[in-house]
């Protein structure tokens, strides 16, 4: 008898065990897929759209002013044909040419852009720093995620320094705001993004590659 009701506490045990380790599965892969990727590209074409969505990335056009208004609206249309998030750098003129919500605002650029949520309350405003100073800017100008760079070690010639994941946990910590990793981001430390407190990660020179190690909750 004792032995019967044993067996039995046993294998309800089990089951509840697996039904938490499927919740927590379940739960851990949802909070996955909340993570963006943003692509940064300074001109239409530099990446294939197909390859973009197949990563599931978000595309941010850091330098629209190097291409034509038509140029601009072909690649908006095939964006959005193919279900791609497309953000415009720094161009209010071009940001309502193309009637669109989605406006990036770079780490240099200075201005302020309040009046763009007067104007159009649905808005997506994100932004670039590289520390504190333009931190608590973009905050200012309205931006909902700031991709803070650089996390690792980059081989521009004319960027020096990076932050690594120790400082930049340690700068974002205490900041209300949604955090985006960018710089140096490649297979090789693609693992150390676990520690960071982000909301998701870019990619720049490396977004090419990324379609290669890449984990599947990226993808569409």
């Amino acid at each position: 008898m004792i032995l019967d009701v044993l067996e039995l506490l046993g294998l309800d045990f089990f089951i509840f065990s697996c039904i938490k380790l499927n919740l927590f599965i379940v739960s851990s892969f949802m909070a996955l897929k909340k993570s963006c990727l943003y692509f940064i590209i300074d001109y239409p074409g530099e990446v294939n759209l197909d390859y973009v969505r197949n990563t599931g990335a978000i595309l941010i056009l850091r330098k629209p002013e190097n291409s034509s208004s038509n140029e601009l609206k072909k690649f908006q249309t095939e964006c959005s044909r193919k279900g791609i998030s497309l953000y415009i750098g720094n161009s209010v003129k071009l940001l309502f040419q193309l009637k669109t919500n989605k406006f990036y605002i770079s780490a240099h650029n200075k201005r302020q852009f309040n009046h763009l949520k007067r104007t159009n309350t649905k808005i997506d405003i994100i932004g670039s720093a590289h520390n504190i100073c333009e931190i608590n800017e973009k905050i200012r100008q309205g931006c909902r995620n700031i991709l803070l760079s650089r996390l690792f070690k980059t081989n521009y010639k004319n960027k020096k320094g990076w932050l690594g994941t120790i400082k930049f946990n340690l700068l974002t910590r205490k900041v209300l705001t949604n955090f985006v990793a960018l710089g140096g981001i490649n297979e090789k430390n693609f693992n150390q993004l676990k520690i960071l407190n982000i909301a998701g990660f870019a990619m720049s020179s490396d977004k090419k590659k990324a379609g290669n190690y890449l984990p599947a909750f990226y993808k569409n």
